[in-house]
């Protein structure tokens, strides 16, 4: 026997009374079959509803050819009393409804269609096939909130054949048989089996939170009812911390990010200006000679590359210049004038435990070696 669904009949029963039609145990659960029920089972992109029956926690929700399964750790039966976590439920009608509002906003500016619809307890996603513009985002949203604050009527449906033949409707599905049909008055038309809410009003508020660009077409974030207020609520906390921290007020926040950009990006360029000073400042000191040059020093990464380059015209042998210590290894530029370092660099690393190699006469690596070790290597 299919099972009533009295969410059908209406989204905001809270509490049931239900006798238990049967109680098998499936692995470590018990699959529960009631004459009728609130719980929503898990379906068209939104999970199943949680809550109890006599107090038993409810673990999951599933339906199969109209029947309903409810899964819980402790064998039940007679007559229970079924209770939903209604907080969570009210919150995923509000974006549910909400989705709804968006959805048929998009399609009727751009005859879009939603191919994708998820729902969870901390975010909405919808997707559809074609690309949406920013400004137009802003639009839509800005329509949706409208209807909300209208205050229109909601109406779930069955409508029997030749009703839904004369219907238009938005579906990601072909649906011949028991549609049940979610209208949004004046907005929207979407076949849907999930509760929602009965005016627009009770979604509260409908943020659009995020986009990208999705399968050709645009993906979607929304938050709506008492989650937009819990995430305006976040993104206020964070913008009063950024404001303390910049010593600004909260609306001259950009400025001020703007301002701490700019003396960010000249000291940076200060600085490279001061590196290069010292690192001609290192070359003009070193001492000319035929041999090969071994020098442990401070510079990094391309200030590192950038004195050993500087010596080719001071040293007529092989260049090593390391940074580092004996307990954390060395990072090493390795080049030559007129020598070819190409055999040398892969037998040092060889014989230092190094790794690295480069390109036109100059490589770039690491050992893993004392220092001692490296000099006697390196013959300096």
């Amino acid at each position: 026997m299919k099972t009533i669904r009295l969410f059908d009949e209406d989204a905001f029963i809270k509490e049931f009374e239900a006798q238990v039609l049967s109680c098998e145990k499936q692995g470590k659960r018990y699959a529960v079959v009631l004459d009728k029920t609130a719980f929503f089972p898990e379906g068209g992109g939104q999970a199943a509803d949680g809550g109890t029956l006599c107090g038993k926690e409810v673990l999951d929700v599933q339906e199969k050819d109209g029947v309903i399964y409810h899964y819980l750790k402790e064998e039940i039966s007679g007559t229970v009393c079924g209770r939903l976590h209604w907080e969570q439920r009210f919150s995923r009608m509000q974006n549910h409804t909400g989705e709804h509002i968006v959805s048929g906003i998009i399609h009727m500016h751009t005859g879009a269609d939603n191919i994708s619809f998820s729902l969870t307890d901390s975010e909405t996603t919808l997707a559809f096939n074609v690309p949406l513009s920013n400004e137009l985002l802003a639009q839509v949203e800005k329509e949706a909130n409208a209807v909300v604050f209208s205050n229109v009527g909601v109406r779930a449906y069955y409508p029997d054949a030749e009703s839904l033949a004369k219907t238009d409707y938005r579906s990601k599905l072909d649906l011949t048989q028991n549609v049940r049909l979610v209208e949004i008055e004046g907005t929207d038309v979407c076949a849907c089996c999930a509760p929602h809410c009965v005016r627009t009003g009770q979604v509260g508020l409908i943020k659009i939170t995020g986009s990208e660009s999705y399968k050709g077409g645009t993906k979607l974030w929304i938050q709506c009812g008492e989650r937009a207020l819990e995430h305006y609520t976040m993104l206020l906390g964070q913008a009063q911390e950024i404001s303390h921290l910049l010593c600004a007020k909260i609306e001259k926040t950009a400025t001020a990010v703007e301002k701490l950009k700019a003396a960010k990006e000249a000291a940076e360029y200060e600085l490279v200006g001061l590196k290069r000073k010292a690192v001609a400042e290192a070359v003009a000191a070193v001492v000319p000679t035929a041999g090969n040059y071994l020098a442990v020093c401070d510079f990094r990464g391309d200030d590192l590359r950038l004195f050993a380059d500087g010596l080719k015209d001071k040293v007529g042998g092989i260049i090593v210049v390391l940074e580092g210590d004996d307990n954390n290894g060395y990072r090493y530029v390795i080049t030559a004038k007129e020598t070819d370092i190409g055999s040398l660099v892969k037998e040092a690393n060889a014989a230092l435990g190094g790794k690295g190699g480069g390109r036109d006469n100059m490589a770039r690596g690491s050992f893993c070696a004392r220092l001692e070790k490296i000099k006697r290597f390196f013959e300096v």
